[in-house]
């Protein structure tokens, strides 16, 4: 009775419209949401599909192209129907049994509009106050106890149907995946008492026959390279005879892929099979190889250093080195990190490498990385390599080598160990020029022992553009207790340092719109690394932290920031904390020309931080602030990354003229475009 009064009025109020203009055709004006308490605006306005007309300059742009604004919203009387439809449906989902909700229209003759007022009576919530489940009878310990632990729903939770349907899928896949199958499911009881408010929810299951892995079957394309069946195998997480899961057989999905051998895997379990009363499971195993062998120009950029890179390079990788899935690769490269600043003329003519604006690394490397050692969660990895890096002030010839093992410890957290062998040999260039930096410990020859710890969880919803989910990571590293017990086995006479250093970066994603539409992105990052028992040397410039750059304060340089005496060579203390939202204003839009305006957002930013000599001399007061703007253009590769950074306080300015409204906009506020590849965390 209450929705048709709704619409009457409606129809009523529309109708008074028409017989002012019969023509005349109404945009949506203002959409309104009053008496909502619990549920705010945001959210109410996500489940409509009425939508508020863009402003004029807007409307204005969609004349001259639909792919650059946007069109103007006109009010449906049946699409407004609907959305009180789903209103109602909304607050009944989130355990609103009683609430009521009235529509009312104003119209606008003269300026062609309509405003939308949606008016809420919550009335009170509905709360869970017994939650039953029905089938655990007789059932093995293991899932029992699966369905005890980490409940989606609680009971005192309130109501809310999505919560509830997430949690039976949470108590099918226990089954599901302890061999059960073919669990079949009845419907969700939800059963309400008009004397508490309160709701009781029972879920109840049949879980059938418990099946187990039958035979395993692998098949390979023929026309490509063959991996020993029994390498396969291996990798896989279930064996013949083990209770069915389907967590397993996903897992062991990811776990071939991880390989890098394969194009395209894919595991089937022949469920249909259960018809002729089998227990056993037979499985599928199809994989398609990449070629073993492969010779690969590299010709492109990076985002290393924290800042934009043209490299160039050769890579020569054997997929099955001896068998066994063993991946040997060989990589020469060059990293060319300048290029605003570089006088090629005169780097060619005169200077050469040694060049104060060239900055450049290159790179010859050799890696083996054996898959499977131990278990499939286990791999081991070594690789030698010569690096040449040039800094302005410095160039510096660098032996690596390095023996690491990495593991899976669970479903989204990784492991690693690695012991490296490194040293280091800087000179200084151009003593006596405008960079004057004296001959010191800082740049005398080194050969370092170093032993790195580092866990990482990594719970993003996609790596390459994050909308949710966090990346933790934590590095302990020591140097120089090896060189101390087994000084006369590194049969080196050169000096090594003594220091331990902490690490670690936390990331974090939100979808705000819902949809990815926009999206929030922080990042706080920082380290310490603190020398002991009368280091002989001082931390390697390897392994000191640096600020400023693309992925760091946008206001800066790469390696141009710093609360020390020369930033180019680092510290051992950093902060660093980042804010974006990005803005994809253009999903959905379609093409205009050769552009795919789903591929393109805005960014806004803010970055703080800097690097200082110690942990001991960290002030607050020097800590560097940029804000901006940026480009995204995703492609293949990942988005291309424009970002222009002003400096909005800098700490190295004298006092009065640190905060960006204490200098002149254009002369003397100074600004940086960045450039890269992949989003800045």
């Amino acid at each position: 009775m209450r929705l048709c009064t709704i619409i009457l009025l409606a129809i009523v109020a529309l109708g008074t419209l028409r017989s002012q203009d019969s023509s005349m055709e109404f945009e949506v004006g203002r959409i309104r949401f009053e008496g909502n308490t619990t549920l705010n605006d945001d959210l109410l306005r996500q489940v409509i599909q009425t939508r508020e007309s863009p402003a004029a300059f807007w409307k204005f742009l969609y004349k001259i192209s639909e792919k650059l604004g946007e069109k103007a919203e006109y009010f449906n009387l049946t699409i407004l129907e609907a959305d009180y439809l789903r209103l109602v449906k909304f607050y009944s989902d989130q355990g609103f049994f009683h609430s009521q909700i009235e529509t009312s229209l104003v119209h606008d003759a003269r300026a062609k509009r309509v405003e939308v007022t949606f008016r809420v009576s919550e009335g009170a919530r509905s709360f869970i106050d017994t939650l039953e489940y029905r089938g655990l009878d007789g059932m093995p310990s293991i899932i029992v106890t699966e369905v005890k632990n980490n409940p989606h729903i609680r009971i005192g939770d309130p109501v809310v149907v999505a919560r509830i349907e997430a949690e039976l899928r949470r108590f099918v896949s226990a089954f599901a995946n302890n061999g059960y199958g073919g669990v079949r499911v009845d419907p969700i009881r939800v059963q309400h008492y008009a004397s508490t408010n309160n709701v009781a929810v029972v879920f109840s299951l049949d879980p059938g026959i418990r099946y187990r892995f039958g035979i395993i079957h692998v098949e390979q394309d023929s026309t490509r390279d063959q991996i020993n069946p029994g390498i396969i195998l291996d990798h896989i997480d279930f064996r013949t005879g083990d209770f069915y899961s389907e967590a397993l057989r996903t897992e062991s999905e990811r776990n071939l892929n991880r390989l890098g051998v394969f194009e395209a895997t894919k595991i089937e379990a022949g469920l249909d099979e259960r018809e002729n009363g089998a227990i056993e499971i037979p499985v599928t195993i199809s994989v398609r190889s990449r070629p073993f062998h492969e010779l690969t120009p590299e010709v492109g950029a990076n985002d290393e250093d924290k800042t934009f890179n043209l490299l160039f390079g050769i890579g020569y990788s054997n997929r099955n080195f001896f068998g066994g899935a063993r991946n040997l690769s060989t990589r020469a490269r060059m990293n060319l990190q300048s290029i605003q600043e570089l006088e090629l003329g005169r780097v060619l003519r005169e200077t050469g490498f040694r060049d104060s604006t060239l900055v450049s690394r290159i790179e010859v490397s050799t890696q083996i990385i054996q898959p499977y050692f131990v278990t499939n969660k286990i791999s081991v990895n070594a690789s030698i390599g010569y690096i040449l890096e040039k800094q302005k002030p410095y160039v510096a010839d660098i032996l690596r080598g390095r023996l690491g093992v990495s593991a899976q410890l669970a479903r989204y957290t990784r492991g690693t160990i690695d012991w490296y062998l490194e040293r280091i040999k800087p000179e200084v260039l151009n003593p006596r020029g405008e960079d004057i930096i004296t001959r010191r410990k800082d740049l005398d020859p080194q050969f370092n022992s170093i032993i790195a710890f580092t866990l990482q969880r990594d719970k993003r919803d996609d790596p390459f553009s994050p909308s949710g989910g966090f990346f933790h990571s934590a590095t302990v590293e020591e140097a120089g207790l090896l060189p101390a017990i087994f000084g006369s086995l590194f049969s080196s006479r050169l000096p090594y340092a003594r220091y331990v250093k902490l690490s670690g970066v936390g990331q974090w994603y939100w979808d705000a719109s819902g949809d990815r539409s926009f999206v929030w992105a922080t990042r706080v990052n920082g380290g310490v690394a603190q020398l002991y028992g009368g280091s002989p040397a001082p931390v390697p410039l390897t392994r000191r932290f640096y600020a400023g750059g693309g992925g760091s304060v946008r206001g800066w340089k790469s390696r141009e920031l710093g609360a020390v005496p020369f930033r180019n060579e680092g510290g051992s203390a950093l902060l660093e904390a980042n804010l974006e939202g990005r803005w994809h204003l253009f999903k959905d839009a379609g093409r205009f020309w050769f552009i795919d305006l789903n591929n393109i957002s805005l960014v806004g930013f803010y970055d703080m931080g800097n690097v200082w000599t110690e942990a001991k001399r960290v002030r607050l007061s020097e800590i560097a602030m940029a804000a901006g703007i940026g480009f995204r253009w995703d492609t293949i590769a990942g988005p291309i990354r424009i970002d222009i950074g002003f400096r909005t306080y800098d700490p190295f300015e004298p006092t009065g003229r640190r905060w960006i409204t204490q200098r002149r906009l254009f002369h003397e506020t100074y600004s940086l475009i960045q450039f890269g590849i992949g989003h800045a965390f």
